[in-house]
């Protein structure tokens, strides 16, 4: 697909609003060097690696679609449904391009009824850890907001839903069904680094401008009970 017909998913990010609001940025939240020990102050967790079996890897049909993207894979997974993301933009009516914060939640609830959904953002590192930890042992993914390497204007970064699947303590590592059609493991020093959006010399010039007014709300996830 070319860049010249996605120009609001090129500005904004794949889900345009989703990840921006006129906050402060919180002190917590700053670049790894990747010297920590991620998961030494959670030693209690265990076991110390999850992984769900029979996650669907798909791909979102544009560039702006990842968040219903990242939708349908969760409820693939835990409804046992093979829905595509173009079955769910029929199904639940949606018809603009990118999500906001409560475009994602209500998805998730029409979606998983009977089932609680929290939205969380600018929680700590930890806090985040644990709820994925939590989620990942009820055999729950979790839908999150991050930076992500952006296919459609490499080499620069983009602000990106997918959905984390599992989680290796011990190795300080983490599994994500990355809704660009690819399954990513990486550092869970990078992780939290993508999931604070710290690095914005990774993103383009006109992004890093946005960001100056609408900062990205760091560790944004949506987790399900």
């Amino acid at each position: 697909m070319k860049k010249a017909i996605l120009p609001l998913a090129v500005l904004f990010g794949c889900a345009t609003l989703a990840f921006l609001a006129i906050v402060v940025w919180p002190v917590s939240v700053g670049v790894y060097t990747g010297t920590e020990s991620i998961s030494g102050a959670m030693i209690d967790l265990q076991p110390r690696a999850i992984e769900l079996e029979g996650i669907s890897i798909q791909a979102q049909p544009t560039s702006g679609t990842c968040g219903i993207t990242a939708v349908a894979v969760a409820s693939n997974f835990i409804n046992h449904t093979d829905y595509a993301p173009g079955d769910l933009i029929k199904k639940l009516g949606i018809t603009k391009e990118g999500a906001s914060d409560s475009d994602m939640l209500d998805w998730l609830q029409r979606e998983l009824p009977g089932r609680k959904i929290t939205h969380q953002s600018n929680g700590t590192d930890e806090a985040m850890i644990r709820d994925i930890h939590a989620s990942l042992m009820k055999n729950n993914p979790v839908v999150i907001s991050f930076a992500a390497p952006n296919p459609y204007n490499i080499p620069y970064y983009d602000s990106h839903a997918s959905i984390v699947y599992g989680l290796d303590l011990g190795n300080e590592t983490i599994t994500i069904a990355n809704v660009y059609g690819y399954i990513e493991d990486i550092s869970l020093v990078e992780f939290l680094n993508r999931m604070s959006f710290t690095e914005r010399d990774k993103f383009p010039f006109w992004h890093r401008f946005i960001f100056k007014i609408f900062k990205p709300v760091p560790n944004t996830y949506y987790r399900v009970d």
